[in-house]
């Protein structure tokens, strides 16, 4: 099955202070049927667990056209691309009816769980099934930060933010980049495009330190911005996650 498709409601616990589809939540959808269609291939969590190692999201990419309102559905289609070396790459396409809201690219590495170390999946490349026809325009990228970081604050990895593997879950990541940013950031402009790139683990009691950059406008009316979000653990040598938010102005 080389297209894989879900569709989903939008549940009031996904909706974010402006009724619509959270980055938060969204993100969820997309780690959900990444999953089930991994699972319907072979390749899910419990058969990789068996062999020894684990799927670990390194980067992500989304834009969103528009943002689906509470109860919408949304149906998601998702495929994986060949694999190159250790990385495996997914997409996505999402669609409200027969609008197109959104897309996103993903790359992946399957991590030895003793080691911590990618294992090469090139010769099980049929494992995946990948498509082979396109898919859409869009890749990952490396986000650099900035110069100037802001430090907004520090806060303790809980329990609440870790999943299977006992470290803290990538969509997580998301949730700390969103809380960093103030109630009327969120008010007044909507997210267009994200990317993540995911760099270290961090674990149950690990202290991080939230940084963000000063606002960066992207044209001369100022209805489009920029902004670059990270957490380091406290005494680590590199962010666990960068994140870069691109977003318009609501009612623009």
């Amino acid at each position: 099955m080389t297209i894989f498709t879900e569709t989903y409601k939008v549940r009031s616990t996904q909706v974010n202070l402006n009724n619509q589809l959270g980055l938060y939540g969204v993100l969820g959808m997309l780690q959900d049927i990444a999953a089930e269609h991994a699972a319907s291939l072979g390749f899910g969590y419990k058969d990789l667990i068996k062999q020894g190692f684990f799927w670990a999201l390194i980067q992500q990419k989304l834009k969103m056209y528009e943002w689906p309102e509470w109860n919408e559905r949304v149906t998601i289609h998702t495929w994986s691309l060949p694999v190159q070396g250790v990385h495996a790459f997914r997409q996505f396409e999402l669609y409200v009816g027969d609008r197109k809201i959104g897309e996103s690219a993903s790359t992946w590495i399957t991590m030895d769980i003793a080691s911590r170390r990618p294992i090469d999946m090139t010769d099980r490349q049929d494992l995946f099934h990948p498509r082979r026809d396109g898919g859409i325009q869009m890749q990952t990228e490396r986000v650099l930060l900035p110069e100037e970081m802001i430090h907004v604050g520090d806060f303790k990895v809980r329990v609440s933010d870790l999943d299977v593997n006992s470290h803290v879950n990538n969509v997580k990541y998301t949730q700390w980049a969103l809380d960093m940013m103030r109630e009327q950031d969120h008010r007044q402009w909507v997210i267009r495009e994200y990317d993540i790139n995911f760099l270290s683990e961090t674990f149950l009691g690990d202290t991080m330190q939230g940084y963000k950059s000063h606002a960066h406008f992207l044209n001369p009316e100022k209805t489009l911005v920029e902004t670059y979000l990270c957490a380091q653990k406290e005494g680590g040598t590199k962010p666990a996650f960068i994140a870069k938010w691109k977003a318009e102005l609501i009612n623009n």
